[in-house]
C-alpha cells in the first residue's frame, strides 16, 4: 500500500499551483483546523455535512446521551453524548475514479 503523507500533498498542490510551500502548508493546516471546528459544532439542533470535494462530504452526527444496560452484569451506564464524523463518497466519483 502507497501512503501519501500531508507533507507530500502540500509539496505537490505548491509544484502545481506555482506557490510557495509555506504558504500552501499555511492553508491546508487552516482548511483542516476549519473543518474540525464545522465538524465539532454538530449539536442536538444540527448535524453537519461538509462537501470537501465534488462527490466526497465529511459529516459530523451528534450523537446524544443515553443510558445502556451492560448484558452480563446488569448495571446501566450513562453513556457520554459524542459527535460520529462519517466520510461519504459518491457514487459517481468512484465511477469517475474507475473510468
Amino acid at each position: 500500500m502507497k501512503v501519501i503523507k500531508k507533507e507530500k500533498l502540500v509539496r505537490d498542490i505548491a509544484k502545481q499551483t506555482n506557490n510557495n510551500i509555506s504558504d500552501v502548508k499555511t492553508i491546508y493546516n487552516a482548511l483542516e483546523n476549519v473543518i474540525f471546528n464545522y465538524l465539532s459544532s454538530a449539536s442536538e439542533d444540527e448535524d453537519i455535512c461538509i462537501k470537501l470535494f465534488e462527490g466526497i462530504t465529511l459529516d459530523g452526527k451528534y450523537i446524544p446521551e443515553k443510558t445502556k444496560k451492560n448484558n452480563l452484569t446488569g448495571e446501566t451506564n450513562l453513556v457520554e453524548s459524542k459527535i460520529k464524523p462519517k466520510f461519504n463518497i459518491t457514487r459517481s466519483y468512484c465511477e469517475k475514479l474507475n473510468s
